[in-house]
């Protein structure tokens, strides 16, 4: 998303400078330049450890390790006159109300994810006197910012709950690139072949396997379904629940259930035109707090989706919108199976909700929409 924001704004004239980490999102698969030129855009990455996110400690100190170097990079930069962050690691919002102090310039937060609240849900960080502390230092630092964006309507109402002005907050949801991925054939898909899966109905979870996800429910989809052999699962992408999901179906002995690595972007048409319906979770207690981006990318791709989580949640309220798939609560299985038979039975032919995201996503989520709206906030702010 970042990438596709910096890449548009470059292309209608603005001067962009992104501050990053060099460690790769997938330890180990490359070794990133410490400056870099993509297009226009001048990329700086700076130094911080990198001892992974499977204990809070280690989590802790990549965090600090990285405030420390981008707080130090960017204010000895010149000539800037936004700084926009995202919301992981958490808290950045506090460096760029800082550095707008310093430096004279307008500062804005990117929420993906609500920090601390978040991490509280997910009993990665326990209620007391250091979560209230964070609480109140996020508060602050949101309050302080020129605008907060936010990806939907839940998490708006979950901000304005907690204190912060409504005039503070923009949403613009997140999107898709229409161009790059778009429907395809069965027959022209590589990914099938690729991995064997051709003339299989396909389940896709593709992205993070994150804490926020739910995934009871989708094992005991799997479970379900298990008396029907062309039935290929597929979890592509990675995250802190992929281990948990593969000693499950390894110690049960689930079939049909394959886990894949991330998708380069330049293939992503393929992955996820690959499947024939997809999954998308979340926790209950997350709505409001987080919104699953890869819901664009399906609805570009024109596939049908069964939603699992809370009703009130942005993702439920879009695919009503949209009419492009089925949401489950947690738990009701037998609806979730019921929905999944049902596409899978008339797989042979269009699918209507497939066709029908398509078409909601070309007038409401397409990239150029909401980059443009980026834009003219940043633009509207200087």
């Amino acid at each position: 998303m970042l990438t596709q924001l910096a890449e548009d704004l470059d292309a209608k004239g603005e001067t962009v400078t992104v501050i990053t980490s060099r460690a790769a999102h997938v330890p180990g698969t490359v070794v990133l330049p410490k400056r870099s030129l993509h297009k226009g855009i001048h990329i700086i990455r700076v130094r911080s450890t990198n001892l992974g996110s499977q204990r809070a400690w280690t989590r802790l100190i990549d965090y600090a390790s990285f405030y420390l170097s981008a707080l130090w990079t960017a204010l000895r930069l010149h000539g800037q006159q936004a700084l926009v962050v995202l919301s992981d690691p958490p808290l950045l919002s506090v460096l760029a109300v800082i550095v707008g102090r310093l430096k004279n310039v307008k500062a804005y937060c990117w929420l993906h994810d609500v920090y601390p609240d978040i991490a509280i849900q997910a009993n990665v960080l326990p209620e007391g006197l250091i979560a209230t502390w964070l609480g109140h230092v996020a508060r602050w630092s949101l309050r302080r910012s020129q605008k907060v964006v936010v990806l939907g309507r839940c998490m708006e109402h979950h901000l304005l709950e907690s204190g912060l002005p409504g005039d503070n907050i923009t949403q613009i949801s997140n999107w898709a690139d229409g161009r790059q991925i778009r429907p395809l054939e069965s027959d022209d898909n590589e990914f099938l072949d690729r991995h064997g899966l051709k003339g299989r109905f396909v389940v896709m979870y593709s992205g993070n396997l994150g804490t926020v996800h739910e995934f009871g429910t989708v094992l005991d989809i799997i479970r379900r379904t298990q008396t029907y052999r062309d039935i290929a699962y597929c979890f592509v992408g990675d995250g802190p629940q992929k281990l948990f999901l593969a000693e499950t179906v390894s110690r049960e002995g689930l079939e049909n259930v394959h886990f894949l690595p991330y998708e380069m972007k330049e293939r992503l048409r393929f992955s996820l035109t690959a499947a024939d319906i997809h999954l998308v979770s979340l926790r209950r207690e997350m709505a409001g707090l987080s919104v699953p981006s890869k819901l664009y990318g399906i609805m570009a791709a024109g596939r049908p989706i069964i939603f699992i989580g809370p009703e009130q949640s942005e993702s439920a309220i879009l695919i009503r919108e949209a009419r492009c798939g089925t949401i489950i609560n947690p738990g009701d299985v037998d609806s979730g199976v019921g929905a999944l038979l049902d596409v899978y039975r008339r797989r042979k032919d269009p699918d209507p909700q497939g066709i029908a995201g398509r078409q909601y996503f070309e007038q409401f989520c397409e990239r150029a929409l909401a980059t443009e709206r980026f834009h003219q906030m940043l633009r509207e702010g200087l």
